[in-house]
């Protein structure tokens, strides 16, 4: 009875595929043939995955794809003009919510996506968004609104050396209290090619730069930028604590100048073996795995960014995305091409390819996904983008300038100045700026 049960089960699950393949099969990918869409990209390993394929797109679709690809400073300013004149011919482009969600959305210029992702005559059954990480999902959320779907993901993590650990008999850190003291064990001790002694920890220190990453350690210490009632919360006493151990660390065991540090300097003194330890986004693994440039190529661990004393968790998630603006004449055919760009097939792709940090958990379970990642990156990242939190940018729509009050208190801190009364200065700083910036 037991054998027949499981039997019937395994029909009826092939049941289910065969008519799931065949939904599949049947969705129109045809509907809009003879469209064209205007789709702008930054520069970035995604963009130089993707590009390959934009063709099996055309031929799959009818649809004729212009794409246009300018450097990231280049590409935000072009964003930017095109929309602020309200006549742009951008269809898709691609977007970082964290960066520029809150401002575009309030000014209109972001058209939200959820119904056509609900929508069965334009979602293809197997697209299966719910396969894309938890957080992911949420950091392309601006104000309730879904405004497209995550391409590449990124966490602040740990890097560590492994044999450094090893060679001194130390557990990774999983808390901010085994951080700091890991840091102060290893700080001064023998740890390059030619036994030069290194410091105990690396992190971004540079003003605004550093926030990013920074943000790890708030969380962590159960802070947050604003409160529910959009107050600045940069100075409670979580943030305190958090602004001062960043610095503490970086003062005490870190590089002499980490306030001038932003993610090339303070990477460069991890790879050439200078550093036990590496706070930042764990994208950039190619930086640190490059055999052409780095001194450390399979010594380094990769882990969750340590959790606070109350076990909440520093992992930030941070995504790039796509996106569509209201002035889109083809909205309905570039959702198709969003789609498409971010289905299971083009995710392994991209990320079997170049290494791109994808956003689909059947990508990171299948091999080819896996390959050209480190596998304990590729653990660490899943379990950060379920368990982190979205928006490692202050949720404000000046983020540059509100990144810079914060960075200046964290260079404060770096400094060994007065903490308290540089988060004081920051959340007035940021109480100014929203006021001039968010009135609606």
């Amino acid at each position: 009875m037991r054998i027949t049960r499981m039997l019937l089960a395994l029909v009826l699950i092939a049941g289910l595929a065969l008519a799931s393949t065949a939904q599949a099969a049947q969705f129109n990918w045809q509907q809009f043939k003879g469209t064209q869409l205007r789709v702008l990209l930054n520069k970035h390993p995604w963009q130089q995955g993707i590009e390959p394929h934009l063709k099996d797109f055309e031929a799959l679709t009818g649809i004729k794809l212009i794409s246009e690809v300018y450097p990231e400073d280049q590409f935000r300013a072009k964003t930017l003009v095109e929309l602020t004149s309200g006549a742009s011919s951008i269809d898709v482009f691609m977007s970082m919510p964290a960066q520029e969600g809150l401002k575009y959305m309030r000014a209109g210029w972001l058209q939200p996506v959820d119904a056509f992702l609900k929508d069965p005559s334009l979602t293809s059954p197997d697209y299966n968004w719910n396969d894309f990480l938890d957080k992911t999902r949420d950091a392309m959320v601006v104000e309730g609104k879904l405004v497209g779907p995550p391409i590449q993901v990124e966490n602040v993590a740990l890097m560590y050396r492994k044999d450094v650990f090893q060679k001194y008999n130390l557990k990774v850190p999983t808390t901010l209290d085994e951080l700091e003291a890991a840091a102060k064990a290893l700080n001064g001790k023998p740890m390059t090619d030619d036994g030069q002694p290194g410091f105990g920890i690396v992190a971004r220190g540079k003003r605004a730069a550093a926030t990013s990453m920074f943000a790890g350690m708030l969380y962590a210490m159960g802070g947050t930028w604003l409160t529910p009632s959009r107050e600045p919360a940069i100075n409670t006493e979580e943030a305190i604590k958090a602004i001062d151990l960043w610095g503490r660390l970086l003062r005490l065991y870190g590089p002499p100048g980490s306030e001038n540090n932003h993610w090339y300097e303070a990477s460069s003194i991890f790879s050439q073996g200078k550093a036990a330890m590496y706070t930042d986004a764990n994208s950039l693994f190619p930086v640190i795995e490059d055999p052409q440039k780095s001194k450390v190529v399979g010594k380094v661990g990769y882990a969750l960014f340590p959790r606070g004393s109350k076990g909440q968790y520093g992992s930030t998630v941070a995504v790039w995305g796509l996106a569509m603006p209201k002035t889109s004449k083809n909205q309905k055919a570039a959702w198709l091409f969003m789609q498409w760009a971010t289905n299971k097939d083009q995710v392994l792709k991209v990320q079997s390819e170049k290494g791109v940090l994808g956003a689909r958990e059947s990508v990171w379970k299948d091999p080819k996904g896996k390959a050209k990642v480190p596998s304990d990156l590729g653990e660490s990242l899943m379990l950060g983008s379920k368990v982190g939190t979205p928006f490692w940018n202050p949720p404000v729509v000046a983020v540059a300038e509100v990144r810079d009050a914060v960075g200046a208190a964290i260079v404060t801190s770096i400094q060994g100045g007065d903490v308290r009364a540089a988060a004081n200065k920051a959340a007035a700083d940021m109480k100014r700026i929203m006021a001039e910036t968010e009135k609606k």
